[in-house]
């Protein structure tokens, strides 16, 4: 079923614009939390901490993805 999920049509580009949803999720959630401090991004910067809002934006969007589209195939498989 993973396969048939990974290469299914849609699913990566399903992947991507939700990482960007969730990127930008995170970024304002963290920015709000530091009182919308211009030093909010010149500190992420500074600790190196860049690659981690990336990442974890891609699997939050992964996950949703990979549920919704096995939710799907599985509907799709019951229905036969």
């Amino acid at each position: 079923m993973i396969k048939r999920v990974l290469t299914y049509e849609g699913f990566w580009r399903s992947v991507a614009f939700l990482s960007v949803a969730y990127l930008a999720i995170l970024l304002v959630i963290q920015w709000v939390a530091t009182g919308f401090s211009s030093n909010f991004f010149y500190a992420i910067i500074q600790n190196k901490k860049i690659w981690m809002i990336p990442i974890a934006g891609f699997i939050a969007g992964f996950m949703v993805s990979y549920g919704k589209f096995w939710a799907k195939l599985k509907r799709e498989d019951q229905s036969k």
